[in-house]
């Protein structure tokens, strides 16, 4: 049995930084993405050699990986566009004037930007093509700020709707997904920029999703639960930025980042063993660290980031040659092979 394992990370910029305004220097940073994905992965039945035996995978648990990463990632490609967008309006805590807002294929709608609840909507044209990877994207998300003053306060939450919020991938047979649903976004300790550069605090968020609904192109439905961790930071003495990334709650005694039913309606969960961490010397696409596993009925697929090209891991900030993944079928037949980074 032959396997292809094709891994997509999101190879734009993390932080996007432009001024960070101050009495000692005027440099503004900007986050840019509030969580990272793990990372695209997918299996399909083609070129990189099972080890153990040739058992074939089942399909649909194999689907269902590719399901699990692929809405991952677009779910953080949104929350970048959100925090990006909250971070330039008064009501929502800006202290100076608004700045425009360049979203890929979006519209900004301010028209209840002054009502009681903040209320902010990105309107997406579904006819932009949106770099890495390349994809269009439809429908509205709808952003409050239903508790603090500001963004940047400790405690502060946003809430965020999915309005048939499509995203479609021109170069993968237009294949696409439609989320429907509901999340939160939670500022845990605060947002100190400028004491995030000095490297004397950081930034930590947390989101929560409750079964969200997720369609496919061929009118399958599975819902999606998250419960996940992302914390920023930066070591002034590499010059480097770093996020942290980890499960934020416990199943069968495991931390746990996500949950729901597959598109075939069983069950799955995703545990976290190690968490992701990556930085901006090795490439926030390459992390350092890392270990999860995907669990569906009849196959779980575990991915250990940043080792060598013999699949051990290297520890610490060591930049890495690329990560490990192993899986096994319900028949209890397993496989493994060590992916390259790109």
């Amino acid at each position: 049995m032959w396997f292809n394992v094709i891994l997509f990370i999101k190879k734009s910029t993390i932080f996007n930084y432009s001024k960070i305004k101050t009495n000692i220097m005027k440099k503004r940073l900007t986050l840019s993405t509030l969580l990272i994905a793990f990372c695209w992965l997918a299996i399909n039945l083609q070129s990189c050699k099972k080890k153990d035996d040739t058992t074939t995978v089942d399909p649909n648990s194999k689907q269902h990986n590719e399901d699990v990463n692929n809405i991952k990632s677009i779910s953080d490609n949104t929350n970048s566009d959100i925090n990006n967008t909250v971070q330039n309006y008064p009501a929502f805590g800006k202290n100076l004037s608004p700045m425009s807002t360049d979203i890929c294929g979006g519209t900004v709608d301010t028209t209840y930007l002054h009502d009681v609840i903040p209320t902010l909507y990105i309107n997406f044209d579904s006819t932009v093509i949106c770099p890495s990877p390349n994809r269009k994207r439809s429908g509205t998300i709808k952003i409050e700020l239903i508790s603090g003053a500001r963004w940047s306060d400790v405690g502060s939450v946003l809430k965020v709707t999915h309005i048939n919020y499509k995203v479609q991938f021109p170069d993968l047979y237009n294949h696409y997904v439609v989320f429907n649903g509901v999340k939160y976004l939670t500022d845990v300790n605060g947002f100190d920029w400028f004491g995030v550069y000095l490297g004397s605090s950081t930034i930590l968020l947390r989101e929560r999703a409750y079964d969200m609904s997720i369609t496919f192109d061929n009118g399958e439905v599975s819902t999606w639960s998250t419960a996940r961790t992302s914390e920023w930071g930066y070591v002034g003495a590499r010059l480097e930025f770093y996020t942290t990334v980890n499960g934020d709650t416990t199943m069968d005694g495991k931390t746990t980042d996500s949950w729901g039913t597959t598109r075939y309606g069983t069950a799955f969960k995703t545990y976290v063993e190690q968490p992701w961490r990556s930085n901006t010397t090795c490439g926030w696409w390459k992390p350092t660290q890392g270990i999860y596993s995907s669990v569906t009925s009849g196959f779980t697929v575990k991915a250990t980031f940043g080792t060598d090209a013999s699949g051990v891991q290297l520890g610490g900030s060591t930049c890495a040659y690329g990560f490990k993944i192993e899986w096994t079928v319900g028949s209890g037949a397993t496989g493994n092979t060590v992916i390259r980074y790109w």
